[in-house]
């Protein structure tokens, strides 16, 4: 069995959360309102600043800075998971076969198991990852512009004026984007 590793140094982290099977579960409101709800109920207890995010069919994308000393993402995570499986299923939710060891450790099939971390290291890696956040729908085919995708952070940005709003591309970034929240 492979041993996984996580880097809990740094302040500023990428994530991808993909659902089981890559079922398009966010293709459903009542879906998009439950993972909103879970996260904002988590972030309630475990704080942490949201600095890009996208939420495809299938998969998110989040950019978050934690604060100083508490680096324990994979708790934040794995209570937004839960929180959002339990409100999913107990709406009719439907779920992917799980495997017989993994269903015995009450695992559920509406994620994949694990998710994806990157630390950013700087600012270049930071912009580099907003871009890719923001270009993700139209990389995937599902918008011809990031304006287009109303699940997104793109706006925000477009309104404090760091992308315009018909933006397919790299951009720089002025200064830092600590208080963005």
């Amino acid at each position: 069995m492979p041993s996984y590793r996580r880097n809990y140094f740094g302040d500023c982290f990428f994530f991808t959360l993909v659902t089981a099977g890559r079922a398009r579960v966010f293709d459903c409101a009542d879906a998009r309102r439950f993972l909103g709800r879970a996260m904002r109920k988590t972030r309630a207890q475990w704080p942490w600043q949201t600095l890009g995010v996208v939420l495809m069919p299938d998969h998110l994308h989040l950019l978050w800075r934690l604060p100083p000393g508490d680096r324990d993402y994979s708790h934040r995570i794995s209570s937004i998971k839960r929180r959002f499986t339990r409100a999913y299923l107990a709406c009719g939710g439907r779920e992917g076969a799980v495997p017989a060891g993994q269903a015995r450790k009450r695992h559920r099939g509406v994620w994949q198991r694990r998710f994806w971390e990157h630390t950013i290291r700087d600012a270049k890696d930071l912009h580099t990852h907003l871009d890719y956040i923001h270009l993700n729908p139209v990389h995937h085919g599902l918008v011809r512009r990031a304006a287009d995708w109303p699940w997104s952070s793109f706006a925000r940005y477009v309104a404090m004026g760091w992308y315009e709003p018909d933006w397919l591309g790299r951009v720089d970034l002025p200064g830092s984007v600590e208080y963005m929240e």
